[in-house]
Parts: C-alpha cells; sequence; structure tokens
C-alpha cells in the first residue's frame, strides 16, 4: 500500500491532495489495484473552495508472458455521471514489438470552462502495431 500527500499554491490559491494505491496479486497471472485521490481546492473564486473526488480499480490477467489483458474503471465526483472504463489487450510478438487492441467507453467533456460544461459520451475503438526493426 502508498500514500502519497501533495499541498501548496495552486495558481492564486491552494491545492492539498491525498492518494492512496493499493495493489493485490492474487497469483502469478491476475492481480488487482485500487486507487482513489482526493484534491482540495481553496481559490480565490465564487464557489472557489471545493473538492473533488476519484478513482480507478485496475484488473491486470496475464495468459502468458506475451499476451495480457487490462481493465480500468474510473470514477470522479466532478461529473455527475463521471466515469469511463478502458479495456487493453496486448501481445508481445516478438521483443519490442506490440500488437494493442483497445476499447474505451464513458463521460467525457469537451471542456472544463465555466461556459462550455459541455458532456458527451465516448465510445472508443484503437488498434495500434508497433514494430521493432532491432529487436
Amino acid at each position: 500500500m502508498q500514500f502519497f500527500e501533495r499541498f501548496g499554491g495552486y495558481y492564486n490559491g491552494r491545492l492539498n491532495e491525498f492518494r492512496v494505491r493499493a495493489s493485490y496479486r492474487v497469483n502469478e497471472r491476475l492481480a488487482f489495484s485500487l486507487a482513489p485521490q482526493w484534491n482540495r481546492f481553496r481559490l480565490p473564486l465564487d464557489n472557489g473552495n471545493f473538492s473533488v473526488v476519484f478513482g480507478a480499480l485496475e484488473t491486470d490477467y496475464a495468459f502468458s508472458r506475451f499476451l495480457s489483458l487490462s481493465t480500468i474503471l474510473q470514477v470522479d465526483t466532478a461529473n455527475a455521471q463521471g466515469a469511463s472504463a478502458n479495456i487493453r489487450l496486448r501481445w508481445n510478438y516478438r521483443p519490442d514489438s506490440d500488437l494493442f487492441v483497445i476499447y474505451t467507453a464513458g463521460q467525457k467533456f469537451a471542456s472544463l470552462a465555466a461556459l462550455n460544461l459541455t458532456q458527451f459520451y465516448e465510445n472508443r475503438f484503437v488498434v495500434k502495431y508497433t514494430y521493432s526493426f532491432h529487436p
């Protein structure tokens, strides 16, 4: 288990940040990780004192040394429906060369500017191929 705390100046105000990370390896193939974080803002603005809590739950499974699956679920309190999921399959088909298949779904802000808090749902499917010419 790891603890992290940071505090100090943030623009013209203050920011206190506190994180905890806990990991548990069930066996040589399966591992879980939980990482909540709390941020307290004190800014010289109207409604400038607020807190945001967010966290992530990660699961990793290794089918072999060369094939693994990772999932990350994230939530935050800055958004009423702030949740997203990311699933990543990685195949290391030769040294220093990989094929990734990634799917992401969840809420996302178009902008954090006060005048443009438009929120949209995102579905993204990505395939990434890397090849090393000199393994």
